[in-house]
């Protein structure tokens, strides 16, 4: 047997006499405070990223927002020039040869 195995056998170099020698208590606190620091840091540096995200694309939602509305009143301005009684009758004379009546040969019919 060498001399190893032989001091393994006597105890001399236990698990708990391995680990007590590399690391005391204060060690392992020290290292479970570190751990719990760096993973807090790490995760304060990915929530903060989330929330630029999500405000990044809030800003792009209220811009989005507000091109519809200035859409919304051009094609209502449209829509009020399109529909303009003096439009609707010029296209009526120029593209379909429709001709306001004299009065004359309007009939008036009474509902009696």
């Amino acid at each position: 047997m060498n001399a190893a195995a032989r001091l393994l056998n006597q105890g001399a170099l236990s698990r708990g006499w391995v680990v007590s020698v590399f690391l005391t208590r204060f060690d392992l606190s020290l290292f479970a405070l570190i751990s719990a620091v760096l993973i807090s840091a790490l995760s304060l540096v990915y929530v903060t990223n989330s929330v630029r995200g999500l405000n990044a694309a809030i800003e792009q939602s209220y811009t989005d927002r507000d091109q519809l509305r200035i859409q919304q009143g051009q094609l209502l301005l449209e829509k009020s020039t399109l529909t303009m009684q003096a439009r609707i009758q010029d296209v009526a004379e120029d593209h379909l040869n429709m001709v306001v009546p004299d009065g004359k040969a309007v009939v008036v019919v009474d509902g009696k």
